[in-house]
């Protein structure tokens, strides 16, 4: 059995001043004497938006990997350190909150050389770090947001979330923003990995994560040596034997979650145990009490990802409010069809799209906006929608880029039904194949109309995943895939 917790017994005499300041307090009264720290990723600008919250950063302290840098510096998709107060918050389910930042840090986890791909699982490696890649992650420097635009020998920087297995066997980092930087030359590129020290495996090498590190003594060891679970980053220059050479290694703070502070993390699960304690991003967490949202106490596993908001007690972050981030399962490249200012509402292939203040905006047009928002966007603006469906079947984005103009149109949902061999509907969307669409199944491999028909399953089984891609047919919101007055019609099995 779990012995309770020392700070037990003070509890509530913390939780009734603290939770007053916390985003689910229900006060609109500035906490003037309670601190803020969150982490999350940036939504949006115009201040900054973090979680839901937006922050007047007009003050604020910028540090991007360790140095001076300035708000400017800063981008839409990045996992960003915010150190401040919570100043206003009368509606957080409203995106009603709003904060001043004192200080914002940019960390990337690792910069250096993909020395594998994994066009399958959209996953490179990086220096022995497997890097996962999803529908969230802001890819700059390539071609697109998935790892076609990547290959071994590039240098990239990846800033992300980590997701561990209780045991550590597996970790792997979840890229909220990744940059190619260029090409990888040993002995001249600039390397860095920062995070835990998981293994110390004897006098001249460490793991940091599942990085390993070779060090000397020229690269500035501690008194006493190096420890498991402190924090540091790396620099070097070379890279052999699956190992990093030091330059230089210096211990590093994480985030600080003073006592009483109003928190908003984000993070995945580890350790979990119960709902009174688990680790979210390596912080003990404290939901017994918390209200629920977009999922229940049961949906708590190790792996989830979540928002938590709450207070420190006694060294661990007890919720108010437990938001699971669900997964986008809808992509949709088309044309902004229709815009409606009052309620954050537009229309793509006559679908409406709902954004929030979690909603990310990037620009890949050129010259892109920095600050791209929902009043930024122009009927005829050629987005990439990527987002999960609520309940009244609208599609909540969590991702709005805006591209270069392009007649291709791209859908990637679930089946809704099939007519063999001539008609996809998906999310509602139809798609019209032929015989000179190019079929392709789940491994990218090349088939017949009549086999890529043959594997797909429709309600009430489980229905595919499909990614088409196509033209405007001549029926309204309709993709036109057939081939047979372009070269870009295709559709493929997703896994």
């Amino acid at each position: 059995m779990t012995k309770p917790w020392p700070w037990v017994h003070r509890f509530f005499a913390l939780l009734t001043t603290a939770l007053a300041a916390s985003c689910g307090g229900g006060s609109d009264a500035p906490p003037s004497s309670t601190s803020l720290a969150a982490v999350g990723v940036i939504s949006g600008f115009g201040s900054v938006v973090v979680n839901g919250v937006r922050y007047d950063d007009a003050g604020a302290t910028v540090q991007i990997d360790e140095a001076a840098g300035a708000r400017e510096q800063l981008r839409a998709g990045m996992l960003i350190e915010l150190e401040g107060r919570l100043d206003s918050c009368s509606n957080p389910d409203a995106g009603l909150c709003t904060g001043t930042a004192e200080r914002i840090r940019f960390r990337n986890n690792l910069v250096g050389p993909i020395t594998t791909v994994n066009r399958l699982q959209n996953t490179i490696t990086v220096m022995g770090q497997t890097v996962e890649l999803d529908e969230e992650t802001v890819v700059e420097g390539a071609a697109t947001d998935d790892v076609s635009g990547l290959q071994v020998g590039d240098v990239v920087a990846v800033n992300g979330l980590h997701i561990r297995d209780r045991d550590r066997s597996r970790d792997r980092l979840r890229a909220r923003w990744l940059q190619r930087t260029g090409t990888f030359s040993n002995g001249t590129t600039a390397m860095r990995v920062f995070g835990e020290v998981t293994a110390v495996t004897d006098a001249t090498g460490l793991m940091v994560g599942p990085v390993r590190v070779r060090v000397q003594a020229s690269c500035g060891i501690p008194a006493g040596g190096f420890q498991p679970g402190q924090w540091v980053e790396v620099t070097g220059r070379s890279f052999g034997a699956n190992a990093l050479e030091c330059d230089r290694v210096q211990i590093r703070e994480r985030i600080g979650l003073p006592e009483a502070a109003s928190v908003e993390l984000e993070g995945y699960v580890s350790d979990h145990e119960s709902a009174s304690r688990f680790k979210v991003d390596g912080f003990w967490v404290n939901a017994a009490n918390a209200v629920l949202r977009n999922g229940s106490l049961a949906d708590l596993a190790n792996g989830v990802r979540l928002e938590v908001e709450g207070v420190m007690v006694g060294g661990v972050l007890v919720a108010s409010r437990l938001i699971f981030k669900l997964d986008a399962n809808v992509q949709i490249q088309a044309p902004l069809q229709a815009k409606q200012a009052s309620d954050n509402r537009f229309a793509l292939l006559g679908k409406t799209v709902a954004v929030t203040l979690s909603t990310q905006f990037v620009d890949k047009t050129n010259p892109p906006v920095r600050t791209l928002s929902y009043a930024d966007l122009q009927v005829g603006d050629r987005l990439d929608v990527r987002g999960f469906v609520d309940a009244s079947g609208i599609l909540v984005a969590g991702r709005v880029v805006r591209t270069a103009a392009d007649p291709l149109l791209v859908v990637k949902a679930k089946v809704d039904a099939t007519v063999p061999d001539s008609l996809l509907t998906l999310y509602g969307i139809g798609v019209q194949t032929g015989a000179s669409t190019r079929y392709r199944d789940s491994d990218g491999n090349l088939i017949s109309a009549g086999a890529f028909y043959g594997l797909l399953q429709v309600p009430p089984a489980l229905p595919s995943v499909v990614r088409v891609q196509g033209i405007a047919a001549a029926q309204a919101n309709t993709i036109d895939a057939t081939r047979s007055t372009t070269s870009r019609g295709e559709v493929e099995l997703s896994r």
